[in-house]
């Protein structure tokens, strides 16, 4: 079964090319507009992803992708970015361009560019960081709901247990009183 990467570790995991990188990392993306929450966005930059230049052609474009998205995410979040995303490996040692821009779109890139990714050598003219965190609790998955539903039944059918059995004592209190 195929699921879609829900950390940046898992974008790298599931990634055996950079086409297969780019689509990964589009999936996770994706997957982002679920988070709602700094505890849930920490958790998908927490985990260190493996090192890609070793992996397939055009490795370090992915290596320095995954921290630059790492640092931008976390600043837009409002989280300390990870350390695995300042690693020195992680930086690109050539400006890297969307493919198949033009000069005037590599202008606009390097205007643009948020700043963790020009601190990689990343030029871009937009990224894409479909988040936005609610105010209030986070949501609960189905699991999470059912447990804390049914430890509230449990609450609720011991605390009218102990109430039926006080009411009894005094019952049979009262009977006993009766009878003297």
């Amino acid at each position: 079964m195929i699921r879609r990467p829900s950390s940046l570790k898992d974008v790298a995991d599931q990634s055996g090319s950079l086409a297969e990188f780019g689509r990964n990392l589009r999936d996770w993306l994706h997957a982002l507009r679920a988070i709602t929450s700094r505890p849930q966005a920490a958790a998908a930059l927490a985990a260190e992803p493996p090192m890609l230049r070793k992996m397939f052609l055009h490795g370090h474009v992915a290596d320095v992708w995954l921290a630059a998205y790492a640092e931008h995410l976390a600043g837009k979040v409002g989280i300390a970015p990870p350390a695995w995303a300042f690693a020195s490996w992680r930086v690109s040692k050539e400006p890297l361009f969307d493919e198949g821009a033009t000069p005037a779109l590599r202008v606009i890139a390097l205007r643009d560019s948020p700043v963790a990714f020009k601190r990689r050598n990343v030029f871009t003219p937009s990224v894409d960081l479909p988040i936005s965190l609610r105010a209030g609790r986070p949501t609960k998955s189905l699991e999470e709901k059912r447990r804390s539903n049914a430890e509230r039944q449990r609450r609720y059918r011991k605390a009218r247990a102990d109430e039926l059995k006080d009411l009894r004592q005094s019952a049979r209190k009262s009977i006993k009183a009766a009878k003297l």
